[in-house]
């Protein structure tokens, strides 16, 4: 009888202990989500201020350069040691490297012509060499050809109160996107897909292929040898391929996007952070050994040019670090977290992409994993993730979701303040859960969509 009442007495404190878990948790949720709401405010108050203040602001442009600086003196409310970094990149790399295709495919066509085939294909192999340079960041050798200007970055640091044990980097990127024409009916869209240039070489690269085989069937490797009526269409289309890809995005006028939600919501949502840190700090409440890092990057939207020189430079401010990057804030349903960036060839942490959706979840937002496609665009989580950091982006340009980024319509009104609530609160809870400031909840099951391909209006 007594053994009975000892295990009652056990099971309706451990009840009592359940239940006062449970309103703590409660508690705890109305909090952060009163904070978030709060902090969402404020961001939205600061995007409207920067996108009415600011305008376009090309990569590496003084508009840009203006932007960090306006950026930086926006962070000193918070913080007064910020820093502003300059670096000479390459902004129009991109366009460059659709002209110098075109070009050099002219060039392998007329080298086939003439019976030179494997001229031709040396050619396109030393084009894709410089592109394989470009594509990792460390500069193709065509880029002697082509002018370069100086991007600016801006970033600010909290310290913890004790040893640093872990860095979390808090990211987005201050320039804005050049609006790329948009093609109407078929044409137009095959025209201006991100597939047709690489179809192009590909193309060229088996005509010349087929001429090389002939040749040396033939017997006739150094000698002129007019190639076959099949190898003259493939190369025919080829040309024609790369002019439509060439015409609709280096022909006609520059005109640059206001660029409010890609990507000067992810700025005021990092500024925000800042404010939110460093008002914790002044008040004894600092992370005991997480370095926080907020950083605005230059030259996202020309190859993250500007990310990848700040992770070089400042390797030592992100030893084992984690990096939550902000691209693209629009509308609360659309958001995802990214594990796969470059273009669908560079991968993000799966980890961390999961541990936050997991974090959304608890906090009862659906956010999924997804990935950016091949040839889909590129955010500056691929810079973190070149450098060793665990790195994710957080962003509302799904798939099949029409979103105004890179277009006239990117306005400040576009952005959704649930959005921005989301992503602080997220970030927040994240930075605790990696100090041990909280405890971490036991791992859910990411809203994982393995199979589907993201692509962001990049080029």
């Amino acid at each position: 009888m007594g053994f009975g009442l000892r295990n009652l007495a056990k099971a309706v404190r451990e009840k009592i202990d359940s239940l006062g878990r449970k309103g703590q948790e409660e508690e705890r949720s109305i909090e952060e989500g009163t904070k978030a709401v709060r902090l969402s405010d404020q961001a939205l108050s600061l995007l409207n201020t920067l996108s009415s203040e600011l305008g376009p602001r090309p990569a590496a442009s003084p508009d840009s350069r203006r932007a960090a600086r306006r950026i930086g003196s926006e962070m000193e409310r918070s913080e007064k040691d910020v820093v502003l970094t300059t670096a000479r990149v390459y902004p129009r790399a991109a366009r460059g490297m659709l002209l110098f295709s075109y070009l050099f495919l002219l060039l392998s066509s007329m080298l086939t012509l003439v019976g030179l085939p494997y001229l031709s294909l040396l050619l396109i192999g030393a084009y894709i060499l410089a592109l394989y340079g470009e594509i990792k960041g460390d500069g193709g050798w065509l880029r002697c050809f082509m002018r370069s200007d100086e991007a600016t970055n801006v970033h600010a640091v909290i310290e913890p109160e004790g040893e640093v044990r872990a860095t979390l980097v808090f990211s987005a990127h201050h320039d804005c996107a050049m609006i790329r024409r948009k093609g109407e009916g078929r044409i137009g869209r095959i025209a201006s897909s991100a597939y047709l240039q690489p179809a192009s070489f590909a193309l060229m690269a088996l005509s010349s292929l087929i001429s090389l085989v002939a040749e040396i069937a033939g017997g006739v490797f150094w000698g002129f040898n007019f190639p076959t009526i099949p190898v003259i269409i493939l190369q025919l289309v080829s040309i024609a391929a790369s002019a439509l890809s060439f015409s609709y995005i280096n022909l006609g006028d520059e005109e640059y996007s206001p660029g409010a939600g890609d990507d000067l919501s992810g700025v005021s949502v990092v500024t925000t952070l800042l404010s939110h840190f460093s008002k914790e700090k002044r008040e004894g409440h600092a992370l005991r050994g997480t370095r926080l890092v907020f950083v605005s990057f230059d030259g996202e939207e020309c190859g993250r040019c500007g990310s990848r020189i700040w992770y070089h430079d400042n390797a030592y401010l992100v030893e084992n670090g984690y990096n939550l990057n902000f691209d693209g804030l629009y509308g609360e349903e659309d958001l995802v977290f990214l594990s796969r960036d470059g273009n669908g060839f560079i991968p993000l942490s799966e980890s961390l992409a999961s541990r936050c959706s997991s974090i959304a979840s608890s906090m009862g937002y659906r956010i999924p994993v997804g990935r950016i496609g091949v040839f889909g665009g590129e955010t500056d989580a691929a810079s973190a993730a070149d450098a060793s950091l665990e790195a994710v982006t957080l962003t509302a340009m799904a798939p099949g979701t029409h979103t105004p980024a890179h277009s006239m319509d990117d306005t400040a009104d576009k952005v959704s303040e649930e959005a921005l609530s989301r992503a602080i609160a997220i970030a927040i809870r994240l930075a605790e859960e990696i100090d041990g400031k909280k405890e971490e909840r036991e791992e859910e099951p990411a809203l994982l969509s393995a199979e589907r391909k993201y692509k962001l209006s990049r080029y």
